[in-house]
């Protein structure tokens, strides 16, 4: 019997993606990776209201919003919604409520890469960033074995983005990673600068896009990738409301996606029953055979149970 693949991951986040505008798009990769992939789409238990750029902060979020009834009090933020995706729990567990970072609880709830390296040391690690509060207030600790962090704000974002693209381009195509992330930011500033239904954020989708094109195309030409099994799971950290912005509790600032693609399997574009942002974690980790330990306390689950 011929020995079983290695199973790496790929988690790529584009920051402040409303999913009807990536329908609305078109963008081919994307759309190529949900029509042989698995994804779906939920609404964040948490939004602020009364925010900037919202006049109308929409639908309060209700306090049965999740099953065991616990009531969050967080704005639809990056700080939140990344961290959520690093680690595998809510903001009321890993302490991050806004852009701030004020209180986090990074130790104590770990990033995923952090946790498979722990669980797995043979594993190989890495992160890619265009926004530096990722690495500088741990949401992604200091046991990952590669990481590059670049400042969108410094940069510019598209210009950040770029690099950040190229760098684990060359990244993925070398020996390693087993699992990385990737992280994208121009979409989210270009909606706040306009607004999400202008040409510029089409066009930053669109890069972003691209983006993600050439690193699935690294991952396929990987000189080991005929022994290795690939998943690759793309997810955003909130949307937007139609002039820009976020914070609320609007459905608009509130609906977030996960797609997951298996390369080189064909799912068939199956939905994922409302796929939220603490899932990813532990999906990574399942995929990678780390089996969730119930002190971890996680929020989340893999969706490969359901899928």
């Amino acid at each position: 019997m011929p020995p079983s693949k290695r199973n790496k991951v790929l988690v790529v986040g584009m920051d402040g993606l409303r999913f009807d505008r990536l329908q609305a798009v078109g963008a081919p990769v994307l759309d190529a990776l949900m029509s042989t992939g698995a994804y779906g789409t939920s609404k964040l238990p948490y939004g602020e209201p009364g925010t900037p750029r919202t006049e109308s902060p929409g639908e309060v979020v209700p306090k049965s919003s999740e099953p065991d009834g616990r009531v969050i009090a967080s704005r639809t933020d990056s700080g939140p919604g990344w961290s959520s995706i690093a680690t595998g729990v809510w903001p009321d567990k890993h302490g991050v409520v806004d852009n701030s970072f004020t209180n986090p609880h990074f130790t104590k709830f770990p990033d995923f890469l952090s946790r498979a390296k722990a669980a797995r040391p043979d594993l190989a690690t890495a992160a890619f960033f265009s926004w530096t509060a990722l690495h500088e207030y741990g949401a992604f600790g200091p046991a990952i074995d590669h990481r590059l962090v670049l400042d969108g704000y410094a940069m510019g974002w598209a210009a950040a983005d770029a690099q950040v693209a190229e760098a684990a381009e060359r990244h993925l195509a070398g020996p390693g990673p087993d699992a990385a992330f990737v992280y994208l930011g121009d979409t989210d500033e270009v909606a706040h600068a306009l607004d999400p239904h202008r040409p510029e954020y089409t066009a930053a989708l669109l890069a972003q896009d691209a983006y993600l094109g050439r690193l699935l195309d690294a991952v396929r030409g990987r000189a080991a990738y005929p022994d290795e099994k690939w998943t690759v799971l793309v997810t955003t950290d909130h949307g937007h409301v139609d002039e820009g912005g976020h914070g609320g509790t609007s459905d608009e600032e509130r609906t977030v996606f996960v797609i997951a693609n298996r390369l080189g399997e064909d799912l068939g574009g199956r939905a994922l029953a409302a796929p939220r942002l603490v899932d990813v974690a532990p999906t990574a980790l399942d995929l990678l055979g780390i089996e969730a330990d119930p002190g971890w306390d996680l929020d989340g689950t893999s969706l490969f149970i359901n899928c």
